[in-house]
C-alpha cells in the first residue's frame, strides 16, 4: 500500500519546481504565486498524517 508515500512524492516534485524557478528561471512572481497553495497542501497532509499517527 504505497498511498501514504503520495504525499512525499508530491512534495518532493513541489521542491524540484520552485527550485527550478528560482534558480534557471529567475522568476519570482511564479514562485510567489504557487508558493502559498503548495505550503498549505503540505501543512494539510501534516495534519492528516499526525492524526493518522496518533
Amino acid at each position: 500500500m504505497t498511498y501514504p508515500f503520495i504525499p512525499i512524492g508530491l512534495i518532493a516534485v513541489f521542491v524540484v519546481v520552485v527550485l527550478y524557478l528560482l534558480i534557471i528561471k529567475k522568476d519570482m512572481k511564479k514562485v510567489k504565486s504557487i508558493l502559498y497553495p503548495g505550503l498549505f497542501f503540505i501543512g494539510v497532509w501534516i495534519v492528516i498524517y499526525y492524526f493518522l499517527l496518533t
